[in-house]
């Protein structure tokens, strides 16, 4: 068989080119990519200890919470005092913190002090990104211009909050706010769709504390249609919460609105015991609009009964409360109440003058044109909304296109690139093919060297038995009958004995005759088997005294190839053989098993061993190499395992799937 040379398809250097300038054109469509993109909102740099400042302050404003339902200047004193020790350079923390202090002072209806910390914590928003908190300032400004009767802007704030609002958790207060609006606005429908929306997500938000305001607000729609069945539900429910949950300032909230379910259905004794009882928690949690609100509703119940001074005492009470809030809502409301009184006690004249005040102050804030306003900013918020949506949406298709023609690119390319690796690796492919054919005939070379060389061996050995044995043999007894030919003066007896000697000459040639042609070719295998053979060889062996010998076999079958067989004895053959030549072994012992896919054998002495790596050249010549050839040709293998003074193992293994 001849060798191959190796011609590869296409210089190696090529390829590289080929795949440099693929990887290079990628590289650069990838730069080109992310150029195009819209640059990343720049985030501003945090200190990094702003996560341990965050986490005590949000601390802080927990407590804070938890206080501002039950005493809100307690709630705000603790606030202020956490406030004071608030270092430098945390303009995040200062933002919630004015937040919340203008939340106590909204609640209690002082709403120059709320919007001025209001706008310091809108001042604070440049330098952050957190929408979360602008979010919740606008929300907080919304409702505050919501409750001094300034809709136009409450409604700009509160939509301009839902808007920026994405999964903040601040949509249902938002709602709720909204809906208010458009209570005060008599707009009833408009307003219970958006307190609707806002009670479907309290409920899957299961928040508590913003339930039992929106079913109070509720109630508000029900009462004006006169549903006082509905309305007294949703009030129980909100009134069972704001227990529940200890929010003082709910619980004032549902006791006003008791009283004004009570007063439209002719109650007045129950609608006094609840105004008195919301009068009393607003005095108690600092709540001035609240007890305005209550002290109104006494006005109008006693108004109702005919007791004209104990209702003005009550309207000026609450003028008062009006005049220090300067709620031009609650001012107007107290001029129809004055009205309504001097109407009752005879005084027309007081009474028409504060009719013509109610009506100027109310159509200033409560009219068409208000409405219209409001109804404006919704549509154009959401005229806004939906451009702001269809850029988006541009925006998304340009972003879409770069990325397709960039993924065809890249397909292109990547294609290429598969096309030069597969072409790379059928070279590969060959050189490899071409390098085994090379290594398959070497080996076949070397086979076929070893096989030369050890039928040489063969040879050169059957001389030598037949020279050193049957030679000399034939040698001997050939002088014996010499002698009795050539001299007559022997005597009988030693003729005799010359012709015994002759004899056991002849006998002992047809012996070695008969051992060199054993070896040659073991008709015992033929006779015996593979397992008697080697018990037969054994026998010999211990006959001879020389060493001491023992066979084992395990599931050796009548149906191994004859080849193996052979292959197998000349084994035992040869490594016994090495053993009683070299080893200085007392005991040898041979043990072969045959398994469904293999047949091992292993001969083991307690000689003298050797240094497997020092003698490694003497073990791949002679004998041993002559037997690694055969046993290599049923793709078999030799282990040998020796230490000096420690005996030798040689393990034969032969595989049967192969045979």
């Amino acid at each position: 068989m001849n060798r191959i040379p190796y011609k590869p398809l296409v210089k190696y250097r090529e390829y590289i080119l080929i795949l440099t300038i693929v990887i290079c054109l990628a590289l650069v469509m990838w730069i080109i990519f992310t150029h195009m993109e819209a640059p990343a909102a720049v985030k501003p740099s945090e200190n990094p200890n702003t996560t341990a400042l965050d986490n005590q302050y949000d601390s802080i404003l927990s407590v804070g919470r938890r206080l501002f339902y039950i005493n809100t200047d307690s709630s705000r004193e603790f606030v202020l005092k956490g406030m004071a020790t608030l270092p430098e350079g945390s303009p995040r923390i200062r933002m919630k913190l004015y937040n919340f202090i203008g939340a106590t002072y909204q609640v209690q209806d002082n709403y120059e002090q709320a919007l001025n910390y209001f706008y310091k914590a809108l001042q604070l928003s440049p330098a952050l990104a957190d929408s979360g908190l602008m979010v919740t300032i606008y929300n907080n400004i919304g409702d505050l211009n919501q409750r001094t009767g300034n809709y136009k802007a409450a409604i700009g704030f509160l939509l301009k909050a839902l808007h920026m609002d994405n999964a903040k958790g601040l949509s249902v207060s938002i709602l709720n706010n909204i809906g208010t609006v458009y209570l005060s606005l008599e707009e009833y429908e408009k307003g219970e769709e958006y307190l609707r929306k806002a009670y479907t997500i309290c409920r899957a938000q299961n928040d508590s504390v913003s339930l039992s305001t929106i079913l109070n607000n509720l109630s508000t729609v029900f009462i004006t249609r006169r549903e006082s069945d509905s309305a007294m539900k949703y009030l129980s429910l909100s009134n069972a919460i704001a227990l529940k949950t200890r929010n003082l300032l709910a619980c004032c909230l549902v006791y006003n609105a008791y009283g004004d379910l009570f007063f439209s259905i002719d109650n007045p004794d129950k609608a006094i015991i609840n105004y008195e009882q919301a009068k009393k928690i607003a005095i108690e949690i600092n709540d001035p609009y609240r007890e305005a609100y209550a002290v109104m509703g006494l006005a109008r119940i006693m108004l109702r009964k005919e007791e004209a001074d104990e209702a003005l005492l009550y309207a000026f009470a609450a003028q008062a409360v009006a005049n220090r809030l300067k709620n031009e809502v609650l001012l107007y409301e107290c001029n129809r109440l004055f009205s309504e009184i001097y109407e009752q006690t005879g005084n027309f004249a007081l009474s028409l003058a504060h009719f013509k005040e109610y009506i100027s102050l109310r159509d200033q804030h409560v009219n068409q044109s208000s409405l219209r306003q409001v109804y404006n900013q919704e549509i154009t918020m959401l005229n806004e909304d939906n451009r702001i949506k269809q850029l988006e949406i541009d925006r998304k298709s340009l972003v879409i296109s770069r990325k397709n023609l960039l993924s065809f690119t890249i397909t292109i390319i990547f294609v290429l690139s598969l096309l030069g690796i597969y072409f790379l690796f059928r070279n590969y492919k060959y050189r490899q093919a071409g390098k085994l054919h090379n290594l398959v005939v070497s080996l076949n070379e070397k086979k076929s060297r070893a096989s030369s060389e050890a039928e040489l061996l063969e040879r050169k050995r059957i001389g030598r038995d037949l020279h050193d044995g049957l030679g000399q043999i034939l040698s001997v007894t050939r002088l014996n009958i010499s002698a009795i030919n050539q001299r007559n003066d022997l005597t009988k007896e030693r003729q005799t004995e010359l012709i015994e000697a002759a004899i056991s000459s002849i006998d002992n040639a047809f012996e070695e005759l008969r051992q060199i042609s054993h070896n040659l070719a073991p008709s015992v295998l033929a006779q015996m088997g593979l397992e008697g053979a080697i018990n037969e060889l054994v026998a010999r062996i211990n006959k001879s005294l020389k060493i001491k010998a023992d066979f084992e076999s395990y599931g050796i079958r009548d149906s191994l190839d004859q080849l193996i067989q052979n292959t197998l004895y000349r084994a035992v053959q040869e490594l016994v053989n090495n053993v009683i030549k070299h080893a200085g072994a007392e005991h040898v012992t041979i043990q072969m098993v045959q398994s469904s896919h293999d047949i091992n054998l292993m001969v083991e002495d307690d000689g003298t061993g050797f240094d497997f790596n020092r003698t490694h050249s003497e073990l791949t010549s002679g004998g041993i190499n002559n037997l690694k050839s055969r046993v290599e040709n049923f793709h078999g293998t030799i282990f040998i395992d020796s230490t000096p003074n420690r005996g030798t193992i040689v393990t034969v293994t032969i595989p049967l799937t192969n045979t």
